[in-house]
């Protein structure tokens, strides 16, 4: 935790110097105690920055000790000292003097590595450095009490309230005191959490508002009850024009009857290792498809709807349909065409080349490429093919060729390597004919 501004000072009550308004155990005391006890909670869930809770948990601290100024002091965890946080009005030079406690401060050993309240009834006696005795008496302070802010055995922090009278207080005082601090670092703990749940809260929001894909939640209807803008684009629509619409209004007739069945199965607890696609019926009257990723919404543990995540892949299908427009070009071409990896070993060849060999597919993919050539032409594989590759990144000539079945045939082949920016070979592209049917 980092330091906070040492701007912030409080006003110190008002409290008579020659009493001390210390609570003993009588009854009234006693209800006064719970009283600034609940205050003390009721500051930390008040919508005000986490220094100003401080600032108003340090004047209730003084309070109900009786005495004059503080300050509270905050761990810091990249070194462990006890940072000055809050504080009353104080000169410049005392606040530069003791704006850190640090572990050589051992007369405050027991605060911070203990945790126990320790209370100096007069400084000019206490067994403190003589800097800090004079300073402390500089500034018109004659008596301190310290409280560790102690949550499961960890000090996160110390207050330091100050009178400028001498003081004494009982067992049951500094008991008191402890309980105070106890209090006070579990509500501070509380605190920070649930601002570190607002603001993940926020940063969620943000992230759902201004995502690429289409996010939405929906009622056990089908309603949408949000969605954000890249969802509202999806249908041709505002984020306004959306939200308590029904999905089913957007969908064809089979993606009706497929949304439903999936929204059954995910209400029984099932869930979709691949999520479904369904195409969706823009305001427009534009069709287009979309990857659905659904969840269940829960509420108390019930499943009160769902959240979806919608993925325009339209641009996939198209890049698909291309992908197979190729895959056909390459099979169904009349040379033969392969493919192999940076080792050279086979990773695709079309059945035309196959066949030629006398192969099926599945018995070359994963074998090196020389499974092509006769024995008596793998000199010229590795002393001219091999190196030109490697070179030039292509060759382009005539080799003696074997099929599985032992004969030779000569065989034209052209090919071309692809190289990574290192220029390391990714891949091999060979187009071959034999060399008779050619003729």
């Amino acid at each position: 935790m980092s330091s906070l501004s040492l701007g912030n000072s409080i006003t110190p009550p008002m409290v008579s110097k020659n009493q001390n308004h210390m609570p003993s155990k009588g009854g009234g005391d006693i209800f006064r105690i719970l009283g600034i006890f609940n205050e003390i909670s009721l500051i930390f869930s008040e919508d005000i920055t986490f220094e100003q809770k401080l600032t108003s948990i340090l004047e209730q601290v003084l309070l109900l000790t009786g005495m004059e100024k503080g300050g509270i002091y905050l761990k810091d965890r990249t070194d462990g000292d006890y940072i000055l946080t809050v504080h009353s009005p104080v000169s410049e030079e005392f606040k530069q003097k003791h704006s850190r406690i640090t572990h050589e401060w051992k007369s405050l050993h027991p605060v911070f590595i203990e945790g126990k309240v320790m209370v100096v009834p007069d400084t000019c006696i206490a067994d403190i450095s003589l800097e800090r005795k004079r300073s402390t008496v500089k500034e018109g302070f004659r008596s301190y009490v310290s409280i560790p802010l102690k949550n499961n055995n960890l000090v996160d922090g110390i207050i330091m309230a100050s009178s400028s009278q001498v003081r004494q207080y009982s067992e049951f005082q500094k008991n008191l005191f402890s309980t105070i601090g106890q209090h006070v670092s579990v509500a501070m703990k509380n605190s920070r959490l649930m601002e570190e749940v607002k603001l993940s809260c926020d940063w969620y929001r943000e992230l759902f508002e201004n995502a690429a894909d289409g996010m939405y939640t929906n009622d056990l209807d089908g309603t949408f009850l949000s969605m954000n803008q890249a969802g509202a684009d999806m249908l041709g629509l505002s984020i306004e024009e959306a939200v308590g619409t029904k999905i089913r209004d957007y969908l064809t007739e089979e993606g009706i009857e497929i949304a439903s069945a999936v929204h059954a199965q995910i209400l029984n607890g099932m869930s979709f290792f691949l999520p479904p696609i369904l195409e969706i019926v823009r305001k427009d009257g534009k069709k287009v498809f979309f990857e659905m990723n659904m969840r269940p919404l829960l509420e108390d543990g019930k499943v009160v709807g769902l959240h979806g995540v919608a993925r325009d892949i339209d641009k996939r299908f198209n890049a698909e349909k291309n992908m197979l427009v190729f895959s056909r070009a390459l099979s169904h071409s009349i040379d033969g065409i392969n493919i192999s990896d940076g080792n050279h070993n086979i990773t695709f060849i079309n059945e035309t080349g196959a066949k030629m060999f006398g192969y099926s597919r599945s018995e070359l993919i994963g074998q090196p490429a020389n499974i092509f050539y006769a024995e008596e032409d793998l000199p010229n594989y590795y002393e001219n093919v091999i190196p030109a590759l490697e070179k030039y990144g292509n060759y382009n000539g005539l080799i003696l060729a074997r099929k599985k079945g032992g004969k030779a045939f000569p065989l034209e082949v052209t090919l071309t390597s692809v190289f990574d920016k290192n220029k390391k070979t990714i891949s091999n592209l060979s187009v071959f004919r034999e060399r008779e049917r050619h003729k």
